[in-house]
């Protein structure tokens, strides 16, 4: 690999400060709520079927929050008119240009003069959309690294379900926590689902890692990954737990529990590193491995394990 190549360009460190704004707007949403029910959307901008607020006016975090959005709104616009002035690879123009469209269908979403007509849609919405918006951004931050293949040579994913559909699986059910934990706090679902899809979610976490440690141990950068995975996968089900039992005792007592607000913003914090790393994982997972029957060059198949191959 070329000098040029080792070098980290200034597009990918711009692309990782949006993808860090939008991982900050996310944290100053969730404390905005952190007075009510949490929710990715703040509740100053949830409306009732009159139109109005039906929370109140803004929280302290309020304006924090309108700043963040205004400049993670400038920066993804900047972004996507950077990546098309670029040499960046054309799928990666067009990422930028869907990130960016995402992000105003978000606003036009949320400042809609019909939104009060449907509040629940809105807040769904907003949830799903915040959602989508940071893992794109956490896409560019890693597709405009100079050293970022897909046509390096890969290895045979022979494990049985494949190693690549365990990781999409486990980025989908990532990407629903939210929206089910969301559902369980506003009651409008048990926790049974949401635990289950947790419960999943550990033991493929677990079992990739398994993967990488045993199999595919030459793979020194996939397997640092999951080790990470694992590890934020672990303590994000162990906040989890803690939640929910703090969640059981406010439903028993009429008193407001400061600590249950920090709780619940920590647990989803930790759920969108989650998010962030499994995404991160199920792209190695595309980049390094192909189909069970795709020929694998020789250097893949019979290289020294111990020396590994060449890193990015």
């Amino acid at each position: 690999m070329s000098k040029t190549e080792n070098e980290v360009s200034w597009l990918h460190r711009y692309a990782s400060l949006v993808a860090v704004m939008t991982f900050l707007l996310f944290m100053t949403g969730m404390l905005v709520s952190s007075a009510g029910p949490i929710s990715l959307m703040p509740h100053w901008l949830e409306l009732g079927a009159s139109g109005k607020p039906d929370a109140g006016p803004p929280g302290k975090y309020a304006h924090v929050y309108q700043f963040l959005a205004v400049t993670v709104v400038v920066l993804t616009l900047i972004l996507a008119v950077w990546l098309w002035r670029s040499h960046s690879r054309r799928y990666v123009k067009t990422l930028g240009s869907i990130t960016a469209g995402v992000l105003l269908g978000m606003a036009l979403t949320v400042l809609s003069p019909v939104r009060g007509l449907y509040p629940a849609a809105v807040s769904v919405g907003y949830t799903c959309g915040i959602q989508v918006f940071f893992c794109l951004t956490v896409c560019l931050a890693l597709f405009t690294r100079t050293d970022w293949r897909w046509d390096e040579p890969k290895t045979p994913d022979l494990a049985s379900p494949s190693l690549r559909q365990i990781l999409v699986f486990s980025t989908a059910a990532v990407f629903l926590q939210p929206l089910l934990g969301e559902a369980f706090r506003q009651k409008k679902m048990g926790i049974a689902p949401h635990l289950v899809l947790g419960i999943a979610v550990l033991l493929c976490s677990l079992w990739v890692l398994e993967m990488a440690l045993t199999k595919f141990a030459y793979l020194r950068a996939f397997k640092i990954s999951t080790i990470f995975l694992a590890e934020l996968v672990g303590l994000q089900f162990f906040l989890g737990i803690i939640s929910y039992s703090m969640n059981l005792n406010a439903r028993r007592g009429p008193d407001f529990q400061p600590g249950l607000a920090v709780m619940n913003v920590t647990h989803a914090a930790v759920g969108a590193l989650v998010l962030a790393t499994v995404l991160f994982v199920t792209c190695q997972g595309f980049k390094y491995f192909g189909p069970a029957d795709i020929g694998a060059s020789s250097a893949m198949l019979h290289e020294d394990p111990a020396a590994g191959p060449q890193e990015d």
